[in-house]
């Protein structure tokens, strides 16, 4: 059953505002400051009820309630103390494709311009390609427990509607507990024709020497969406291959070593598969696979602690390891683009290898996999620079300033007039 239903203008902006004013009076562990209690206890019925209303429209009334009584929980612990929406986090359910997707609550942010746990709200739209071409890689891929959306980011508070962030996880929502398994992944692919044009290649074209820009998608957001979208698919597919299926093994991979290796293990698996494989639109997934992986994820101002920079430099250390990285003039990287798969499904090999032994040996093994990768920072953060990144232009390249997304820009990737399930 569907009915046409004005995405535009489904979120509140009163929830937006009441979002900001919220975050504004946090501490960076989502605590209240006691003499900012009686403004955060205006703000948060307001807050609730306008949440519940949207949720409610979105067809998520089990959320609402739990939303609403995860705030009211909190008041009572009192607001110095962290915020647990567990049972909120629990109570989402996936949005079917063609379904709007609606959150309110303290959330981390991957890749958005900011540390710690604020109150944001957002508006999403699922739509998963369905031509023949993606219907044909669906059933050359078949997922076993599918739980990437990709969807349209809509509206929402300035941690979304700014910077690099286009992701949404259930274990990045504050919570008492840790997430025993992981039931949906939103990902916001309409920002990323932007990050790729604006961010990605001009860094490529800085930092490399002799790589060749396709840019199969070019101008087009659309074409960008969609594309995107067969990345993530085949990224989630590959998660949930081998030894250690993704969606009943969260807690583990999602530890700092263990998750780091993950997420380049099922990077390159898909750019095997795109370069080994007749898919729809495989040349600009491989492209966005090694490109953005490692050219601009290196650049994040906290480089040196992000979780998204380190898989990047890893990246090009294993490059390196293989012999397929050198340096050109001004220390721009040359990258030997035809020894990829042999690096490639060597790395795969040895870490599909340590995930089949027991925990605690699993977690050793990848601790020593990474450091191999990523020599200890001499300062503050968690990794320094491999050398031969160290020396390149891509090391003097400065961090792009935060991408600022308008509603009407979102809009450009989403088909002429869309229908919405309700």
């Amino acid at each position: 059953m569907f009915r046409p239903c004005d995405l535009d203008t489904l979120l509140d902006p009163a929830l937006i505002a009441a979002t900001h004013a919220l975050a504004d009076l946090q501490e960076a562990d989502g605590t209240i400051a006691p003499a900012r209690h009686a403004r955060a206890r205006e703000l948060l019925p307001v807050a609730a009820d306008l949440a519940g209303a949207t949720a409610r429209a979105c067809g998520q009334a089990a959320y609402a309630k739990a939303l609403a009584a995860d705030i009211e929980r909190w008041i009572a612990a009192g607001l110095d103390t962290p915020p647990d929406f567990g049972a909120a986090r629990d109570a989402i359910v996936p949005p079917r494709d063609g379904a709007p997707f609606f959150f309110f609550g303290p959330l981390r942010l991957a890749n958005g311009g900011r540390t710690g746990w604020r109150f944001e709200t957002f508006l999403a739209w699922r739509e998963e390609p369905s031509d023949p071409a993606y219907l044909r890689l669906y059933a050359r891929f078949p997922h076993p427990a599918n739980i990437c959306q990709s969807s349209h980011l809509i509206d929402g508070t300035a941690g979304l509607m700014s910077g690099n962030n286009i992701v949404f996880f259930p274990e990045n929502i504050q919570a008492a507990t840790p997430v025993a398994k992981q039931d949906y992944a939103v990902f916001f692919f309409n920002k990323f024709h932007r990050i790729y044009n604006e961010i990605t290649l001009p860094a490529v074209r800085a930092a490399a020497d002799g790589l060749a820009i396709r840019n199969p998608t070019g101008p087009d957001p659309r074409a960008n969406y969609k594309a995107r979208c067969v990345w993530g698919y085949l990224h989630d597919y590959f998660h949930h291959q081998g030894a250690r299926p993704f969606d009943t093994n969260v807690a583990i991979k999602t530890r700092w070593f263990t998750g780091l290796l993950e997420e380049i293990k099922v990077d390159l698996q898909s750019y095997l598969a795109c370069r080994e494989s007749d898919l729809v639109d495989a040349e600009a997934v491989a492209e966005f696979i090694l490109l953005d992986r490692s050219f601009r994820y290196p650049l994040e101002p906290d480089w040196n602690r992000n979780f998204d920079s380190g898989t990047g430099l890893i990246l090009f250390a294993v490059f390196e390891e293989h012999g397929l990285l050198s340096h050109g003039p001004e220390g721009r990287l040359r990258l030997d683009l035809a020894g990829i798969p042999a690096a490639a499904r060597a790395f795969i090999a040895e870490v599909s290898e340590i995930e089949r032994r027991p925990d605690e040996a699993y977690l050793a093994a990848a601790r020593e996999l990474v450091r191999r990768y990523l020599p200890p920072a001499t300062g503050t953060g968690r990794f320094a620079r491999p050398a031969a990144v160290e020396a390149s232009a891509l090391a003097r390249h400065p961090a792009p300033p935060a991408l600022a997304f308008t509603r009407a820009g979102l809009a450009a990737s989403r088909p002429a007039r869309e229908t919405v399930a309700s």
